[in-house]
């Protein structure tokens, strides 16, 4: 065989490797998005980030998980530094922060601003966005539910104002929880005086979180639930992640969530 035609031969064959290693790399599923929720028992009943992961793809995977305490708040998760220890593990892309419930309305009122709780919120928020901006992470601050639309509203303009402060991305799901609850009132959106969320109301946080994180709504499926749901009555262990400690899924569920279910939520976060 001529010695120019081999080697001409050899170099087609090296350019068919590249080109085929190239389309099974091109195949390959694309790295999970990386999520810590940090939170209360508002976020934690029904394991909202773990409906966000269901409702990701195969391939666009979301990974979530919580730090978490029952009446919890920014103050004591900056205090006892397991947020901080994981946001500088570097194994997070995005830090949503959901402080409890009503405590944020103390910003639309001059009055309360000064208290000590109030700027303990603020100042735990500030340096906990802070810290997860140098690691160079996202920061979402999902927002509460309150009672009535007087109360909602001091609670959404609080969440624009602290989102403004620390520069994050406020995402309002009271609001938005408040409009779905509006629009399909044969739902019921909480189990208590508590405001705690039926699993409805949970689907709802859980796809406009989706929404924010992925820049569209969930698909309309069916969803295979695989981490447990968790009830209101747990006790947590704020300084580990809620993956890792077993004995919280004593008591949890995993229902069955059909395409019927979710194509209602779809419809409410897709405007």
């Amino acid at each position: 065989m001529n010695k120019a035609f081999f080697c001409l031969v050899l170099a087609i064959a090296g350019l068919c490797a590249s080109a085929s290693v190239g389309a099974l790399d091109n195949s390959a599923p694309a790295a999970p998005q990386r999520v810590l929720v940090v939170g209360n028992s508002l976020v934690y009943v029904n394991n909202v980030p773990a409906l966000v992961s269901a409702m990701a793809p195969a391939d666009a995977p979301i990974v979530t998980d919580m730090l978490i305490a029952a009446g919890g708040d920014m103050s004591e998760r900056l205090g006892d530094g397991a947020v901080a220890r994981e946001i500088s593990s570097g194994r997070w892309q995005v830090l949503v922060l959901q402080e409890r419930g009503g405590l944020l309305a103390c910003l639309d009122k001059p009055a309360q601003r000064d208290e000590r709780t109030c700027r303990g919120s603020v100042i735990a928020h500030k340096k906990l966005s802070q810290l997860a901006r140098t690691h160079g992470m996202r920061v979402i601050l999902l927002g509460t539910w309150g009672p009535d639309s007087i109360w909602q509203g001091q609670l959404s303009r609080s969440l624009r104002k602290l989102a403004g402060l620390i520069e994050a991305e406020p995402l309002d799901a009271g609001a938005q929880l408040r409009d779905f609850g509006q629009k399909n009132p044969q739902l019921s959106l909480y189990q208590d005086e508590s405001l705690h969320l039926s699993l409805d109301g949970s689907l709802l946080v859980a796809a406009a979180l989706y929404r924010q994180l992925s820049g569209h709504a969930p698909r309309v499926r069916s969803l295979e639930i695989t981490a447990p749901l968790y009830p209101v009555r747990i006790l947590p262990d704020p300084t580990v992640l809620a993956s890792q400690q077993s004995a919280l899924a004593d008591n949890a569920i995993r229902p069955a969530v059909s395409a019927e279910q979710m194509a209602i939520v779809v419809e409410s976060v897709s405007k």
